[in-house]
């Protein structure tokens, strides 16, 4: 049997309103610790070009990890900029956005997940390779990443 679309997977994107809030309370909590990595600030802010629905699109976003045992949570502030992680705050909503997996090609995948009925939301390159949102049935909106 082939290898799946979705058998590297990296991390669940909750999207907050106050990113040092959210931080503060989930230490209370005894999670973490946040960061960028070994060494690294424990919140980063990127800037990202791409596409928000097909339309060309600019944002920031904070950015900070931490582990829940086994698994990486991203958590995400929009900090400017049209994107759809602010759609989301703006919509109330705030929590679990999206789950994320690594893939070889963010392009092709996007292209083959179209087909099968996904919607993309958002696509954008960062510094380290792309990205693309997809939109689901159930709700359930999938990250691909390029790394």
């Amino acid at each position: 049997m082939g290898k799946s679309t979705f058998d590297n997977f990296n991390h669940v994107g909750v999207v907050v309103r106050d990113m040092e809030k959210t931080i503060a309370s989930l230490s209370s909590l005894g999670l973490g610790p946040f960061g960028m990595g070994e060494g690294g600030p424990s919140v980063v802010e990127v800037p990202f070009q791409g596409k928000l629905r097909g339309k060309p699109a600019e944002w920031k976003v904070k950015i900070s990890m931490f582990k829940m045992g086994e698994l990486d949570v991203e958590l995400l502030q929009p900090s400017g900029g049209e994107s759809a992680l602010q759609d989301f705050i703006d919509s109330g909503n705030e929590g679990v956005h999206h789950v994320a997996y690594l893939v070889k090609d963010v392009d092709g995948v996007t292209a083959k997940m179209v087909e099968q009925g996904a919607k993309v939301l958002t696509t954008g390159r960062a510094t380290k390779g792309g990205f693309a949102y997809l939109e689901t049935g159930g709700g359930i909106i999938i990250e691909f990443r390029q790394l």
